[in-house]
């Protein structure tokens, strides 16, 4: 994938701000995610 929406946050959300800059980061860089973002998928729908 090319993309990467992050949208904005509310609640209790905003605490996840910081995770979510790190993998935009890694994202722009080209680098894989620490993260398992397999949960969030747009193809597991």
């Amino acid at each position: 994938a090319d993309r990467l929406i992050i949208s904005g946050l509310s609640g209790h959300g905003f605490k996840f701000a910081t995770v979510l800059g790190e993998i935009a980061a890694q994202f722009a860089q080209g680098k894989p995610s620490k993260f398992d973002l397999t949960p969030f998928s747009l193809s597991r729908l």
